[in-house]
């Protein structure tokens, strides 16, 4: 496929940064891809494997002529890492990010963005468990969803290139409502790694509970609470980003909860029975 952006800025090269770059390079989306990062020796050894061309600590020096600037630094950063680039970006650049947080980000940039440049906030759901440039991977991004979130002033011409560039990446863009989606990945994404990080602190943290036995998990503990080795920083800006929708589901799983409690407590076992059933048929329609 010919190049469909000359020059690709990404603030930010962790997962999802560098598996970007990977595919950018593998598919040749671009012509040279610039790397930014707080971290000198991080950012050398990325350029080093290849995944960039060049890198830069400030945004003073090679943004000004990048058509696409991709955001991939923690939720609660996106909106001043986009007011730092602002003065740097050329009139003409298109501005996302791959946050798992939409609402407050889309606000936070109208803000600090001239009118010019356009930014349409991007979520590939392509998340693993590890952090960092070294578990970036080829095709990452193929067969999964990327939700797009522009709003009533995006251009579509603009969108149109974005959503072409995902679909290149093998990803099936959703056009999404920034609320619409908090909301969503409140419940689907954000709430289960609320509770896989709860169910491991109150186990390790009981005195009663022996840390050696974890080597008799199998498929139960391991497959649940596999998302609680995920970032630890990165996790925090997001639910913290989320908080109103994060609470709210917490709410309602606590509710849900305490009514098995109650059914287990008074030996109810139809009613165990019956919450079990509803839940497996739930879970198999996903399949």
């Amino acid at each position: 496929m010919s190049s469909l952006f000359h020059h690709i800025a990404i603030a930010g090269i962790g997962l999802i940064g560098g598996s970007l770059a990977r595919d950018i390079k593998r598919l040749k989306l671009a012509g040279r891809i610039t790397g930014y990062g707080r971290n000198p020796a991080r950012m050398q050894h990325a350029c080093s494997m290849g995944l960039i061309d060049d890198w830069h600590v400030g945004f003073e020096s090679g943004l000004q002529d990048a058509d696409l600037v991709v955001v991939g630094t923690p939720v609660c950063s996106i909106a001043q890492v986009v007011q730092a680039m602002a003065p740097y970006c050329s009139p003409d650049a298109l501005v996302t990010d791959v946050g798992s947080v939409k609402e407050p980000v889309v606000k936070a940039v109208a803000s600090a963005l001239p009118d010019k440049i356009c930014f349409i906030g991007g979520h590939p759901i392509a998340g693993r468990e590890n952090s960092g440039f070294e578990s970036s991977r080829d095709g990452l991004f193929e067969n999964r969803i990327c939700v797009l979130t522009p709003d009533e002033t995006t251009d579509p011409e603009r969108l149109a290139k974005l959503t072409c560039f995902w679909e290149a990446l093998g990803a099936r863009v959703v056009i999404m409502n920034a609320r619409v989606h908090d909301k969503i990945f409140g419940a689907i994404s954000h709430l289960p790694h609320v509770v896989a990080f709860s169910l491991v602190n109150a186990l390790v943290d009981t005195p009663e509970f022996d840390r050696t036995i974890l080597r008799y998990s199998a498929g139960g503990f391991r497959d649940f609470t596999r998302i609680a080795a995920s970032d630890a920083v990165m996790w925090r800006d997001i639910v913290i980003a989320n908080r109103d929708n994060v609470l709210h589901w917490i709410t309602v799983f606590q509710q849900s909860l305490a009514e098995l409690t109650r059914a287990i407590a008074s030996n109810d076992a139809d009613s165990v029975e019956r919450l079990f059933k509803k839940s497996r048929d739930a879970r198999r329609e996903l399949s």
